[in-house]
């Protein structure tokens, strides 16, 4: 009964040390299949990178729509992944590594990702009707904002703590 008993343990042992890692084709190396997934890429509209290879970027999904009441609308998606970067499409003005350092700035993600801090006080000055609607995730965290420069704490978050992110702005037109 006792060889019975260590023979079934054994089996059991070896049951579970195979189903801890998976391999690859050939069978002789385990398949890491952790990955990172973002809205809006493959076929099923999916971007998925190795979330095994950090890199100096967040994990990002940014679509931003510029809008200036004079221009045409600029619309653009910004997609960081921790070692790569772009814009799609290309926008004068907004560089994709730029974009993704700026994002992994704590100043820039807190803004995008909390919004305006509550109780700011900004100067009454005006920088012009530019808007910016920016909606996505950054570090899996929901962003849902809008930039304009009405009062300096706007025209700060453009020009300086997403400078990177947003394309300079047109101002204020005669």
């Amino acid at each position: 009964m006792g060889m019975i008993r260590t023979f079934a343990i054994a089996v059991v042992l070896l049951v579970t040390v195979a189903a801890c890692g998976e391999t690859d084709e050939t069978g002789d190396e385990p398949v890491d299949d952790a990955t990172t997934t973002l809205p809006g890429g493959d076929d099923d509209g999916e971007v998925t990178s190795p979330s095994a290879e950090p890199g100096p970027y967040p994990v990002a999904d940014l679509s931003v729509t510029v809008t200036h009441p004079d221009r045409d609308d600029i619309s653009y998606r910004i997609t960081c992944l921790g070692d790569t970067a772009t814009v799609e499409p290309p926008t004068e003005g907004v560089g994709a590594e730029t974009a993704c350092t700026t994002l992994a700035d704590q100043e820039a993600a807190d803004r995008l990702v909390l919004g305006v801090p509550k109780g700011q006080v900004c100067t009454e000055q005006y920088g012009g009707p530019d808007e910016a609607a920016i909606t996505g995730t950054l570090d899996e965290q929901p962003v849902d904002t809008v930039i304009d420069r009405t009062n300096g704490c706007g025209i700060d978050d453009w020009d300086r703590k997403l400078a990177g992110v947003l394309p300079p702005a047109l101002g204020v037109t005669d």
